[in-house]
């Protein structure tokens, strides 16, 4: 059995009456919202250089080519990067200005490192605080970068469920995902794809069983 780093949120919080719980998040009535893949915070491991079939390229442009390829991906191409699926959602909101906006911010002087970021439950809950989720309702759904390593050829994100009226996180998971594939874009998004599928396949189930467990009703 793989361990899980899991945050489950079960209780009420604080005395917001409408404050939404983990249980929340598997509810077929419940607003869900993709706001897009989060790389304000990835590292790089590796030469990156190497991938691109015309020289160097820089950290700006991955930042500025590449983090908007992966997020514009996940819209262009639905039956595969199945974020609906994943969930178990007939429907779900996209919203990923907020997360664009903060990619195209992200400091380039740290992101290249030969020692790959590994986050914490706190750095997660930290990151979070810092989103704009004025006038946002419902549980929004962000993915975010932890590190791309091309020296162990994979890559680390975090699943993070939160509830928008309040900025709590409801649920985390940190996942690996498996780069694969032809081009720079096709390369890295494939470990996107890897970690959507391993949700769909067996996080969302394993989620369910621990809310489950603690007599919780979805």
């Amino acid at each position: 059995m793989k361990k899980l780093f899991l945050i489950l949120l079960l209780g009420p919080v604080g005395l917001l009456a409408d404050a939404y719980t983990t249980p929340d998040l598997f509810r077929s009535d419940i607003t869900v919202t993709w706001l897009g893949i989060d790389y304000s915070h990835v590292t790089l491991t590796g030469n990156f250089a190497e991938f691109f079939e015309a020289g160097s390229k820089s950290t700006w442009q991955i930042r500025d080519l590449y983090f908007p390829q992966w997020n514009a991906i996940i819209l262009e191409e639905p039956m595969k990067y199945d974020i609906r699926g994943m969930l178990r959602k007939s429907d779900i909101r996209f919203d990923i200005d907020m997360i664009a906006a903060r990619n195209a911010q992200t400091p380039l002087e740290e992101m290249e490192t030969y020692n790959p970021a590994r986050f914490t439950e706190e750095d997660i809950r930290a990151f979070v605080r810092q989103y704009d989720l004025t006038g946002k309702e419902g549980i929004g759904i962000v993915i975010i970068a932890e590190n791309l390593n091309k020296n162990a050829l994979e890559a680390w994100y975090h699943f993070v469920a939160v509830d928008m009226s309040t900025g709590n996180v409801l649920l985390q998971q940190r996942l690996r995902g498996e780069p694969k594939g032809f081009g720079f874009r096709n390369y890295w998004a494939n470990s996107i794809y890897r970690v959507i599928r391993n949700i769909r396949d067996y996080y969302y189930w394993e989620w369910r069983r621990q809310i489950e467990t603690k007599g919780e009703q979805v």
